[in-house]
């Protein structure tokens, strides 16, 4: 797993590498581990096999898009790989994924042929700090392009794959379901909940089970899989089949539910880890679940590398990883009741699972909810049995199913008003804004502390220690970093130009066209305050007034409707369409472009620069821009 993450990541900054020296280290370096004597021993064993692993995810990971230009026209023909979500499908062709929405009123199929004129826009990958960003998100489910018709998309044929047949046998049991349940709230959770539809899942509804730290419920995982597993097995026992070979059957049995789900990634996460442990069990091998965990995760890897970069692969196996590694560590000895026995083992499962997830929250979502280990107490258990009933619901003949339904309806009432009781009780933190430096100190110390308890060495306990005090005194060093900044954000706001100042602990609005608070992340993961309302602005080396600002290193102008004309400076960001003069400043040194700037625009400035040998940045291709106002830091 190592060399092949290693790999994955390097290759983001190895990507002037040609591809068949790549592919050549590939070969020469498996080549070579073939041919040594004793491939368990010696460090050529190591260091072929990681070359070889490191090479792999490096050329794996490596984008290889055809050349398209931003904005023109092509004929798109190509395969409707996946929907999203109503108006918005993949559709796959040409060694492209192409994100394409389409009207709603038109009805699309997985493995439907598609063709029509679009627009094409390769998808640009931008740093918006502590925002999300839905380019960075598609990209991550391994879609290059996005494209906008410009005709009449028309359905030149349909084809079958696994995906489409699993489609067409969730459309079929979706709509048992809704014949048979008769309230709309038990359809849309168990559609949720058995089939992975999570498309007719009202706001509302989201919004209580984001609140109560319970949304994973709503996507197929591997609790859902876990419990589908269990159920499996149960019945192999009810028929007496408990030789270990009759094992082997769960594995077909789990992929096909994973096919009903839409084979949804964490769902095929979740059957291929069942896969790996059931594989050993049937042939009576030592099976260790973290190196099923691992093995799931490699071929995922190998299959699609860009699952590196996905929130739900990364919180998923760190949830796998925590049940694995801390529940183990969480059962006592005392014998105790067996409601209380069940109730102290739900918890620990609870707080095994979440335990690894938390860093990873913090770092994208910017808050942990605690109360969410509490409420999974309950809600797992419930969820399970809303599950096997949706299950038997879908099993049995409907005349059956439509009375059953009741009972059902009835489970999942109280599940939501329980939620809505517990969604009263919010115990969260809030403003969470970790850096990547912080999660992988604060992952050190998990892991060091597992170990520990474990080992119950002391040279293990030193290096808790001292992971600890390294990330303190990072902490401290990176608050005081950030509270001594100087430095001018430009955002990338679509048709909206909001540039701030962040001075020493302070913020203050240069310009801001967008009644939105685009940048309130930033100002709370800085930790800053308002300056009062002013005309212009002074401070130790800086100074700014008539959009153009001072600084002891650079001088940074604003160009727009009101000061459109080009002064001495050495920084210029352009805003609200303002045009190039007719020739540059002489101490000019780049050139920033907003996105409230049109595309004749855009084009006149690429062309001014171009003749003049300006460097140009643009925040529509690179998201949020800073520029540092203090000496030693650059742009």
């Amino acid at each position: 797993m190592i060399p092949l993450i290693s790999g994955n990541i390097a290759s983001r900054y190895l990507a002037h590498l040609p591809s068949i020296a790549i592919l050549c280290s590939i070969i020469v370096s498996f080549t070579l581990l073939l041919s040594i004597q004793k491939l368990r021993s010696g460090a050529s064993f190591v260091i072929f096999t990681f070359i070889g692993l490191f090479s792999t995810g490096v050329y794996l990971t490596e984008t290889r898009l055809p050349p398209i230009i931003p904005g023109n026209t092509y004929i798109l023909e190509g395969r409707c790989d996946r929907i999203l979500s109503p108006g918005k499908i993949i559709v796959s062709g040409h060694q492209i994924y192409t994100y394409l929405q389409i009207p709603d009123s038109m009805k699309v199929s997985i493995g439907d042929s598609l063709s029509c004129s679009a627009r094409l826009y390769p998808l640009v990958i931008s740093q918006n700090q502590h925002d999300f960003n839905y380019n960075n998100y598609l990209h991550n489910q391994g879609i290059n392009v996005r494209g906008f018709p410009i005709s009449a998309i028309q359905k030149t044929g349909h084809s079958h794959n696994l995906y489409s047949i699993s489609h067409s046998a969730q459309v079929y049991l979706l709509s048992k379901l809704q014949r048979v349940v008769p309230d709309s709230t038990t359809y849309r959770l168990l559609a949720a909940l058995c089939l992975g539809n999570r498309q007719d899942v009202p706001p509302s509804m989201k919004q209580l089970f984001q609140e109560t730290g319970t949304i994973h419920l709503l996507a197929i995982s591997g609790l859902h899989m876990g419990a589908i597993f269990i159920l499996l097995s149960y019945l192999l026992k009810l028929f007496h089949l408990k030789n270990k070979k009759f094992r082997l059957i769960l594995i077909p049995l789990i992929w096909i539910a994973t096919g009903i789900t839409g084979f949804s990634p964490s769902a095929c996460r979740a059957a291929a880890i069942l896969s790996f442990i059931t594989i050993g069990q049937a042939f009576r091998q030592e099976t260790i679940s973290l190196n099923a965990i691992a093995a799931a995760a490699f071929f995922s890897l190998l299959v699609k590398p860009e699952l590196l970069y996905s929130v739900s692969f990364q919180m998923s196996y760190a949830a796998y990883t925590g049940i694995i590694l801390i529940y183990p560590l969480m059962k006592i000895k005392k014998e105790l009741p067996e409601l209380l026995r069940k109730t102290y083992s739900l918890f620990c499962a609870s707080f095994s699972a979440q335990i690894l997830t938390l860093p990873i929250m913090a770092y994208y979502f910017h808050s942990i909810s605690l109360n969410s280990i509490l409420i999974n107490i309950i809600a797992v258990p419930v969820a399970t049995l809303l599950l096997y009933g949706g299950i038997i619901l879908l099993s049995l003949p409907g005349f059956i199913s439509i009375y059953l339904a009741y009972i059902v309806s009835g489970l999942t009432h109280i599940f939501i008003f329980s939620l809505e009781l517990f969604s009263r009780i919010v115990i969260n933190l809030p403003d969470l804004y970790p850096t990547s430096t912080h999660i992988i100190l604060v992952y050190t110390i998990i892991i060091f502390t597992i170990i520990y308890l474990i080992t119950r060495t002391r040279q293990i306990l030193k290096l808790l220690c001292t992971t600890v005090g390294i990330l303190v005194i990072f902490t401290c060093s990176y608050t005081y970093y950030r509270q001594t900044g100087q430095e001018i954000v430009i955002c990338n706001t679509y048709k909206h130009s909001t540039i701030l100042l962040n001075y020493k602990g302070y913020y203050t609005y240069l310009k801001n066209t967008d009644t939105l608070p685009r940048l309130s992340s930033y100002i709370s993961a800085n930790q800053l305050q308002a300056l009062p309302p002013h005309d212009a602005f002074s401070g130790e080396q800086i100074k700014y007034a008539d959009n153009q600002f001072h600084s002891s290193r650079y001088t940074v102008a604003i160009l727009d409707q009101t000061h459109p004309t080009h002064p001495n400076s050495d920084i210029l960001i352009v805003t609200e369409n303002t045009y190039p003069p007719i020739s540059p400043h002489p101490h000019l040194l780049q050139l920033i472009l907003d996105n409230s700037n049109s595309h004749g625009c855009t084009k006149a400035w690429e062309e001014f620069c171009f003749k003049h040998q300006i460097p140009i940045f643009k925040t529509n291709e690179l998201g949020t821009i800073v520029i540092p106002l203090k000496e030693g830091k650059s742009l």
